[in-house]
């Protein structure tokens, strides 16, 4: 199991399953971007020096000094300190609060950046 773009995706023998897709063509984006990805460390196999360091996460805090911090709820979530630990969890992103300026969701996106990989 593991974050990108955004989504927690888990691998397992024959199951793929990534929560919070929008439609069938995000899906097929990430289907086509992960597999990419697998023939691409399959090719450099023997160039790829194994780490055990855990890459940072983001960080709860930051994340909430960012939002609005109303507990609107228009998001569907009962706080905005729930939104930010799913937010940090890889199943939110700056997209998903309706209530950020967009200055703020800029700076949002732009720390979030730090943390994701790229799939486009």
């Amino acid at each position: 199991m593991f974050h990108a773009y955004g989504k927690i995706i888990k691998v397992s023998g024959r199951e793929i399953a990534v929560n919070a897709l929008k439609d069938e063509a995000e899906a097929d984006k990430i289907i086509e971007w992960l597999r990419n990805e697998i023939n691409r460390v399959w090719d450099n196999r023997d160039h790829i020096t194994p780490s055990e360091i855990t890459p940072e996460k983001p960080k709860l805090i930051e994340i909430l000094k960012l939002l609005p911090k109303t507990n609107c709820k228009k998001c569907g979530l009962p706080t905005c300190m729930v939104f930010a630990a799913q937010v940090v969890e890889g199943g939110r992103g700056a997209e998903d609060c309706t209530e950020l300026t967009p200055e703020k969701k800029k700076q949002l996106a732009e720390y979030l950046s730090n943390f994701q990989l790229n799939i486009d």
